[in-house]
């Protein structure tokens, strides 16, 4: 969608093992990648980015239905990501946006404060961002940390 992408990759890989009484035995196990890109930035599996991106998405669409209509008034969504590089910052924003009393969610990504691309997206379209990211948030797996 313009720029926004949700990657989710399953990859199954085969073990093979024999048991105590020499018997042979197959088991898979599936390997999940997600990736969230906007743009540019890209969040791989992050936990709390990921968390962070629905509960803006969720608390959008909470506001659009309830000031939808003739008492339309801001929803008040203002949720930065920063990423920190050796030579640069990214800023992923939401935001919400009014016009003509039809609010929208601006998403924008900076790079050391300038912005680099911005679009604007209407309930359905945030909606469908927010399915999308709820399917990512369902496949992130924890890591297993060798001991």
């Amino acid at each position: 969608m313009d720029g926004i992408k949700v990657e989710i990759e399953a990859e199954l890989e085969r073990h093979e093992y024999t048991d105590s009484n020499y018997h042979k035995h197959s088991r898979f196990e599936r390997k999940v990648e997600i990736r969230v890109k906007f743009w540019e930035f890209i969040i791989s599996g992050n936990l709390q980015d990921l968390s962070l991106i629905k509960s803006s998405l969720t608390y959008f669409m909470q506001g659009y239905w309830k000031r939808s209509g003739a008492e339309a008034s801001r929803i008040g969504l203002n949720t930065n990501i920063f990423e920190y590089h050796s030579d640069y910052v990214w800023n992923l924003n939401f935001s919400d946006r009014q016009k003509d009393k039809k609010s929208s969610l601006r998403v924008y990504l900076e790079k050391n404060g300038l912005m680099q691309h911005e679009i604007y997206l209407d309930g359905q379209q945030v909606l469908m961002l927010d399915v999308a990211i709820s399917k990512a948030l369902y496949f992130v797996s924890p890591k297993i940390k060798p001991q």
